[in-house]
Formats: structure tokens, sequence, C-alpha cells
């Protein structure tokens, strides 16, 4: 297939700084910022494979497999494509069916994983023993020895002052208190942001 280019497409494609995103922080090694001859066959492939969208999870997915194993790119790069093939293609009205060469030469939008540095709640259960008691109302001491093993009983209580004696070599399992952290890293945001912080919020965020 042979891509003709409109004067307009050729001086988009010899810009400078063809190859980074988001302000040079961003660099691939197999495709560039801009839609490129190779970038466009890529899009009309997939157009004949899968369709003229990428909505939804299990047809985003395919993209993406597609396009890591039929033109060997990475993940990160396969990911940004399959976001852009998707914007393109709701822009691709009125043009020939499946023909993204309409494009050629358009700045491609970045799309990837970000990470922001914070400090996450976690909790952890330490198991133990310590000196308690178990009480219940029996008419007996056998009485209270059935109750005590079928459950029926009133209460557990325990010697708060006594020593605790504890399980798993004194390694609590930690977990991350995921409802907590959801909430904490909202308000966290919308302090900093009320405060006019933008530029330490963005220092504290990472590209993946």
């Amino acid at each position: 297939m042979r891509i003709k280019l409109t004067e307009e497409q050729y001086n988009r494609l010899l810009v400078e700084n063809d190859k980074k995103f988001l302000d040079g922080k961003v660099e691939f090694p197999n495709i560039g910022n801009k839609v490129s001859k190779f970038i466009v066959k890529l899009f009309n492939y997939i157009h004949k494979k899968v369709g003229h969208t990428a909505e939804g999870l299990g047809r985003w997915g395919s993209i993406v497999r597609i396009i890591k194993h039929d033109f060997s790119l990475s993940q990160s790069e396969a990911i940004l494509l399959t976001y852009n093939y998707n914007g393109f293609s709701n822009k691709n009205h009125g043009v020939k069916e499946g023909d993204y060469s309409k494009f050629l030469g358009e700045p491609l939008e970045f799309y990837g994983d970000f990470k922001f540095n914070t400090q996450v709640p976690v909790y952890a259960r330490v198991n133990g023993e310590m000196d308690g008691w178990v009480t219940g109302t029996a008419t007996s001491q056998d009485e209270f020895i059935e109750k005590l093993a079928s459950g029926d009983y009133d209460d557990i209580d325990s010697d708060w002052n006594s020593d605790v004696q504890e399980y798993d070599e004194h390694r609590p399992e930690w977990e991350i208190d995921s409802d907590y952290a959801y909430d904490r890293i909202s308000d966290e945001i919308g302090d900093l942001r009320r405060d006019g912080d933008i530029k330490h919020i963005k220092d504290r965020i990472e590209i993946m």
C-alpha cells in the first residue's frame, strides 16, 4: 500500500522532536509522537482485524495483543497506539472505510501508566494468647463443661495486665487499608490543589 503525502502532512512530519511525549519526559524506541506511515498501516490492519473502535475491555485487550504480537511492539507502545486508534476512529467519519492515511502527521496523544508517591495506610492482625476466662450459667460443672463444648457460654474476657504470647514469630502480615487509602489520597490531592501546590503534586508523580 502506497501512501501519498499532502504538503501539510509532509511539513508536520518534518517538525523537530518527533519522538518524545510530555515535554520530553517519555520516548519510545519504535514509535514517534506523530502518526507515521507505519502507524497508518498499523491502524488500517487493526481495522480489518477488529473494527473501527477499541471501546470495551475485550476489544481493547484484543487490539493491544495484536499490536504486540503482530508488530513486535512493547506493552506501553501497544497501549498508547490502542488509545490513539480509538480516538482517530471516532474522528474517522466521512473517510474511506478503514483508511487512516488522513491522519498522517497528526500528533499522537500520550496514554500510559503514572505513579503518585505518597504514604499508604496499612493494617495488620497479630495473633497471640493471654490469660483469660469464659463465663456462663449452668446447674453443675458437668453441665457447664457440656455448654463449653457446644459453644453455649455468655462471655469471654481476659486479664489485660498479663503478658501476651504472640504467634507467627512476631511477624504480622501487613495489608493495605484500601478503603481508607482511596479517601486519604483524594483528600491529600484536594488539600494540595486548594493550597495551589500543583508543582509539589507533579514532583511526586512518575511515569511507569
